[in-house]
């Protein structure tokens, strides 16, 4: 329960981070649409994004939080702020060196690597955006630092927060800073970053941190080089995860106008469940499996993992559906104004339609490669990332050429692979996580997988069957998402899902009632 109320308040957060996300995106679709200044503002993005990940973000959070962790759990207070201290200076310093670099040659990384197929004056603004965008990466590698160090505290809602103060900065860029065009976009992303790290600074200075003594230094030293050690599969599965994004832009942006930001748009709207499912459930989740293992209490460590990967595809069953058959009206409903057109939902819900094929493995990974780095094994996660990103990179060159045979949108052929190859991926690190001393009972969670997937199919009917009597309006539309809740949960409850048994008596607790039985 007390993962689940910690997923929830994560969750919740999250979901006000989205909905803030997607009112800046909103703001910003009327304005541009899936125009050229969009693409240039969308393929601008991806180098900075690709070294917050590599040097800080994901890839340090997962290597210093088992270590700050361990020294909290083994009551070593003093050493885990000696290293929390000594890591954010290295990673100031680092990443501050790195962006300088990419700024330097911010016109030859766009020209050929992620907007290649972009006219000259489009490569010269998108290397402008970078440059001004690189300034918020900087910002960004601190503010990770202070989420873990928060998250190993199990302060979960600060950290939560944050992400929707970043996007009050894109909503200011798109509104506030619109007369400087897309370069208003991308000082919005600078501000969102200050806020991202000025909200949790109160926070953290509440926390106890008590001094150091010279033991604690010495220690602080190792964990350093332990730190390290264990980023640097971690960099490698995540700057293959982040290349193939930035292939895919790349081959977007020989699509033609518009295509950069639809996928970009259609991915947004994706990670929007995978947030509220496998991102909430696995930040929650972390602090504690990582302390597990540092314990060597690998029976709890299992059933956790267990617990929360049946919590996530019981999640995201239902959501893959319900983003296949209500995207188009969603998009159309949330979207379609200004500059944002019929073309533009078709081709946005259309890229939705495919990358949703492979949500459940988005949503899972964030549970399993957490498994990964608690047992401080971040190299096979990394090994299976760069294969990933290979078979993304093939299939994407072979579908998109299907999908242009066929007359269709070739990013459709580009959203398919990303879903196939994160599919692909998920699958072969869970079965290999389930022979690792038992991390993972293999059983349960294809027990759990088919009866998410059949409910999930009861509920797909009951859409389909609204969606014929009641037509594409915007009361039907959103009247169909508790709908189809509700059948989910109704037949999820049938079928004799412990997911669904444990959210009733997890409500009936929140509101009052004691569960029955």
């Amino acid at each position: 329960m007390r993962l689940a109320r910690a997923a929830l308040v994560i969750g919740g957060s999250y979901v006000l981070s989205n909905l803030a996300g997607f009112l800046a995106r909103i703001l910003i679709a009327q304005q541009y649409g899936t125009g050229a200044e969009h693409d240039a503002f969308r393929a601008a993005f991806q180098i900075p994004d690709l070294l917050f990940s590599l040097l800080a973000g994901g890839a340090l959070g997962s290597a210093f939080i088992p270590a700050f962790t361990a020294r909290l759990a083994n009551n070593r207070a003093g050493a885990a702020w000696a290293l929390a201290r000594r890591i954010a200076l290295l990673t100031v310093l680092a990443m501050g060196g790195v962006a300088a670099v990419a700024a330097l040659f911010a016109d030859t990384l766009t020209a050929n690597i992620v907007a290649t197929g972009f006219t000259p004056d489009a490569q010269r603004l998108t290397a402008e955006l970078m440059r001004i965008m690189l300034i918020g990466t900087v910002v960004f590698s601190l503010s990770g630092l202070l989420m873990g160090v928060l998250q190993s505290h199990e302060s979960f809602l600060t950290p939560a927060l944050a992400p929707a103060l970043y996007q009050l900065g894109l909503i200011a860029g798109a509104t506030v800073l619109s007369g400087l065009g897309a370069r208003g976009l991308a000082l919005g992303v600078v501000a969102g970053a200050l806020a991202h790290l000025s909200i949790q600074i109160p926070a953290l200075l509440r926390l106890r941190r008590p001094s150091p003594t010279s033991a604690d230094v010495a220690d602080a030293r190792g964990d350093v080089r332990q730190v390290l050690r264990l980023m640097l599969p971690r960099m490698i599965g995540l700057g293959a995860t982040r290349l193939n994004l930035v292939v895919n832009t790349r081959l977007a942006s020989e699509m033609g106008v518009g295509a950069v930001s639809a996928f970009d748009q259609a991915f947004a709207i994706l990670v929007l469940p995978i947030a509220m499912a496998g991102q909430a459930v696995g930040t929650a989740l972390f602090p504690s499996i990582s302390a597990a293992a540092a314990r060597g209490e690998r029976a709890a460590f299992g059933a956790s993992l267990t617990r929360a990967l049946r919590m996530v595809i019981a999640f995201a069953a239902p959501a893959t559906a319900g983003l296949i058959l209500l995207g188009q009206p969603l998009i159309r409903l949330l979207f379609e104004r200004g500059s944002f057109n019929a073309a533009s939902t078709s081709l946005v819900a259309g890229t939705l339609s495919w990358l949703a094929v492979g949500l459940i493995g988005h949503s899972a990974l964030e549970i399993i490669t957490r498994g990964y780095y608690a047992l401080k094994d971040s190299t096979r996660p990394a090994i299976f990332s760069v294969l990933s990103m290979a078979a993304n990179v093939g299939l994407s060159l072979l579908l998109a050429r299907i999908f242009t045979t066929a007359g269709q949108s070739p990013v459709g052929g580009l959203a398919l692979a990303n879903a196939l190859a994160t599919l692909a991926e998920t699958a072969g690190l869970a079965i290999l996580l389930s022979r690792v001393g038992g991390a993972l009972d293999g059983r349960v969670i294809v027990d759990g997988l088919l009866r998410s997937v059949g409910s999930s199919l009861v509920m797909a009917l009951a859409l389909t069957g609204w969606r014929a009597l009641t037509g594409e309006s915007a009361l039907a539309t959103l009247a169909a998402i508790p709908l189809g809740g509700a059948v989910y949960l109704g037949a999820a409850w049938l079928l004799g899902s412990a997911d669904a048994r444990w959210l009733v008596s997890l409500a009936r607790e929140r509101f009052g009632q004691k569960p029955r039985g």
